[in-house]
């Protein structure tokens, strides 16, 4: 007796590759105290020189009244909320990886800031180490609404052919991803009268939608 098998997709393959990837890392190695250079590429490392503007609700809600939301003692944690992540779209499928198109949101901020370039490191989506080039494009900081920008990041995972054959179906495969890393804001931000030359490290604990739930 013989039975039909039906070709399986690469969408599935890939997909089930990420789901048994690497251990993830969890938010408490996210939030733990980091020691940062105190200068990188000719900026100085500051993390509080950028104030992030709470929703109102959440202000209201705070139980906090005549208190600025970000002058708290968590005002440094604050800054992880600056840089957020869109709806990620498949842009690409190859026999040794797969391409992503993420959408970048800025959170307002409640000072002056102009944004030179971005720059990521140890990028984790799904447990999978992902290259990401560095974003060089210049923009200013928003003070009401947040900010998308103009254009998306793109996110390659390498994954050996070798690896994807060996798998079967994506039936199992989550809904959301988990992404780690770490964003460098470089540019020159406003603090009291002045404005400086400074770079902001972000550190994300974030999850995205699985784009390949939708193939």
């Amino acid at each position: 007796m013989t039975f039909e098998t039906k070709p399986r997709k690469p969408g599935r393959l890939i997909a089930l590759l990420l789901l048994f990837s690497g251990a993830i890392a969890s938010p408490a190695q996210i939030k733990t105290t980091r020691n940062y250079p105190k200068e990188i590429r000719g900026y100085k490392v500051e993390r509080t020189v950028v104030e992030v503007k709470k929703p109102e609700t959440e202000t209201r809600n705070s139980g906090n009244k005549g208190r600025e939301p970000n002058s708290e003692p968590n005002a440094e944690a604050d800054v992880d909320e600056l840089i957020k992540l869109g709806k990620p779209e498949l842009a690409r499928v190859t026999p040794l990886g797969i391409t992503f198109e993420v959408p970048v949101i800025v959170s307002p901020v409640k000072q002056s800031g102009h944004v030179d370039f971005l720059v990521f490191e140890d990028m984790v989506v799904n447990g999978a180490s992902v290259n990401i080039d560095e974003y060089q494009r210049e923009f200013d900081l928003p003070n009401k609404q947040p900010l998308t920008l103009s254009e998306p990041l793109h996110f390659y995972i390498y994954l050996p052919s070798a690896l994807m054959a060996a798998l079967g179906d994506w039936s199992d495969s989550k809904e959301t991803w988990p992404v780690t890393g770490r964003v460098y804001i470089f540019g020159r931000f406003k603090k009291s009268l002045l404005h400086f030359k400074r770079v902001v490290p972000v550190e994300l604990n974030v999850t995205m939608r699985n784009p390949l739930k939708e193939r």
